[in-house]
């Protein structure tokens, strides 16, 4: 009879069945798949990371910055805009790149490109596993990777990315406890403002995430954390100003936005989506979609317009993938973690640490295929107009007009340019008169353009709509043609 039972028995046979822990041998090895995941990739594909022009420019100017211990106030390269006020707001990125150019020649600021990435998504996934289970952080990073595969180039922006993740998870760490960040991560605000122009969003992204604190911070600590946010913003914009220019860094960027809807017709300014192809920052967007009408996930008002900022000026500007790819994440972490219910669930999981032999051999392998594919990988870049800049200097041409593309390559060449990238040099009047004239829409200025420069020499893609004029001008004749470019020289100057 159950009054003649064991209670201790009882007890036990009545009790909820609590489920044993699982163990879990995959979660520490994540970041490190990441990482290498990338790494390996990017490596594979060197010619890939140096295939956009800018890499050239920015190493002279890294080269240049060294050789004479100072940073450049105005324009040395072009002819159009020579000792116009410029400076460069990414110059300890340029001397990054040209030291290691210096020390490995084109494999070396690829491979720099490649450990920047490689880190950037060993914290993104090393941050994420503090809020989230191992699937989702797999599939946030996944995401990422692939969205910033085509954008990852030997350029400053990549080297900003560990400091973006690093950034994005202390702002959004500190809104969540309900507190102003740590004044130790301004360093890392100065840091980022030298390396590249884009230091300027990390200062943006304090206002919604100090927000966010204040909304959700009782009543009776809100002026606290109001004035702990206000002390940590106004920090964190002198430290931005920590650089060879001061606050001028930060009038780059508003300089920038004044091009209006012109800056949309420059690469990385363009449009990220083209709603007519599949392409993987679609594909993620879509799945994002689903998941979200699926299952049901809402996140909080503050939260949900960062996100749709964030989104807006992805789908606005390539350049946004990269905050896509490494903010969002942080962004709907904390509020997935709670849709999910893995507060609740992780204690059944036992984190299994990997021995010190499966990580030594682990990165030993990571080595030698690292060698190994450097060693046979073709690292030239790709569609640079070597043999037509040679029949340039060999027809000892001064005045240039070039296309916007080969800018960099010319600078490198020490061949003075008529346009390059540095699109705050030449500014959104010239810039549109520019773009105009060689594709042109505004014939008649383009023939008064090459008067008005005393063009003696052209160096467009043969796709550019000036070369078919050229060919039919009398006063200009082709001098040479390849897949690449063609030179078009004028027949007086021969």
């Amino acid at each position: 009879m159950l009054s003649n039972a064991d209670p201790v028995q009882a007890d036990t046979e009545t009790s909820p069945k609590v489920a044993p822990a699982r163990n879990d041998h995959l979660r520490p090895w994540l970041p490190l798949l990441c990482a290498a995941m990338v790494w390996l990739t990017l490596i594979t594909r060197i010619p890939s990371l140096l295939r956009d022009a800018d890499v050239h420019w920015h190493i002279v100017v890294g080269q240049w910055i060294v050789d004479h211990h100072a940073v450049p106030h105005v324009d040395l390269f072009s002819f159009t805009k020579l000792g116009a006020p410029w400076i460069t707001s990414a110059w300890l990125s340029e001397v990054l790149y040209f030291a290691a150019f210096r020390l490995a020649g084109w494999a070396g600021p690829a491979l720099l490109c490649a450990l920047s990435a490689s880190l950037a998504f060993f914290l993104l996934a090393s941050l994420l596993l503090k809020r989230l289970p191992n699937v989702p952080v797999m599939i946030l990073v996944s995401g990422g990777i692939a969205i910033t595969a085509f954008h990852t180039l030997a350029r400053p922006h990549v080297l900003v990315f560990p400091l973006m993740v690093l950034w994005a998870n202390a702002l959004v760490e500190a809104s969540e406890q309900r507190r102003a960040p740590s004044l130790i991560y301004l360093p890392l605000m100065t840091l980022w403002a030298n390396l590249h122009g884009s230091f300027t969003l990390g200062l943006a992204l304090i206002a919604p995430f100090a927000l966010e604190a204040l909304w959700t911070a009782d009543k009776s600590a809100r002026v606290t954390v109001a004035l702990q946010w206000f002390r940590f913003g106004a920090l964190a914009l002198v430290a931005a100003c920590i650089t060879p220019y001061g606050p001028e860094s930060i009038l780059v960027t508003f300089r920038l936005l004044s091009f209006g809807t012109t800056i949309a017709t420059l690469g990385e300014w363009k449009p990220a989506l083209d709603f007519g192809a599949l392409n993987p920052i679609l594909i993620c967007f879509i799945a994002g979609i689903g998941y979200v009408l699926y299952s049901g996930f809402r996140l909080p008002p503050i939260r949900l317009a960062v996100l749709l900022a964030i989104i807006w000026q992805t789908l606005a500007h390539v350049r946004y993938v990269d905050v896509c790819a490494l903010v969002a994440p942080f962004v709907i972490a904390g509020p997935l973690s709670q849709h999910l219910s893995w507060p609740q669930l992780q204690h059944r999981r036992k984190v299994v640490a990997p021995t010190r032999r499966a990580f030594v051999a682990t990165m030993v392998a990571l080595m030698l295929a690292s060698g190994l594919i450097v060693v046979t990988k073709d690292r030239l870049p790709p569609l640079v107009p070597r043999v037509p800049v040679d029949k340039l200097k060999e027809l000892q041409a001064n005045r240039v007009l070039n296309d916007y593309y080969f800018g960099g390559y010319l600078i490198s060449q020490g061949v003075p340019t008529f346009i390059d990238s540095r699109a705050e040099l030449y500014g959104p009047v010239f810039l549109d008169r520019y773009l105009r004239a060689i594709s042109l829409d505004d014939l008649p200025d383009f023939v008064k353009l090459l008067d008005e420069y005393k063009i003696d020499a052209t160096l467009l893609f043969p796709t550019t709509q000036a070369v078919g004029l050229l060919d039919r001008m009398p006063e200009w004749e082709r001098a040479y043609a390849d897949n690449v470019a063609v030179v078009h020289v004028r027949r007086r100057s021969r």
